[in-house]
């Protein structure tokens, strides 16, 4: 890299369960680099990842459907789904997450359901 040349910088961070977005935390490791380096020294590209889990649909930006489903416990939640020509995505951590029962710790497997996945599909 010569003198001249900015700094090339990618920020490719998942979410930060329970405190920020991916892209949140994009958006925040970005002024930081901006702030350390100098804004016109560094040339910075943000891309928000999903490890599949929720977020995952976030992340891939564009227009988002909701769907009320039956949460593991059956009650009702808010899951994202999307349908881009003919491919379906749909975010199963939404419908059937562990967020959804209270964490690993609430979590019990015989009481629990997956039925809210397959109201997405």
């Amino acid at each position: 890299m010569s003198p001249a040349e900015p700094m090339r910088v990618l920020i490719a961070p998942d979410k930060f369960k329970g405190t920020l977005t991916a892209a949140e935390a994009a958006d925040a490791m970005a002024a930081a680099v901006a702030d350390v380096f100098g804004a016109g020294t560094v040339v910075i590209e943000q891309l928000p990842i999903a490890d599949g889990g929720d977020g995952t649909v976030a992340v891939l930006g564009g227009a988002n459907q909701t769907s009320t489903v039956t949460d593991p416990l059956g009650r009702t939640a808010r899951a994202l789904w999307r349908l881009d020509d003919r491919t379906a995505i749909i975010e199963s951590a939404a419908a059937s997450g562990l967020v959804l029962v209270g964490g690993a710790a609430e979590n019990d497997p015989w009481a629990a359901s997956t039925i809210g996945t397959g109201e997405l599909i």
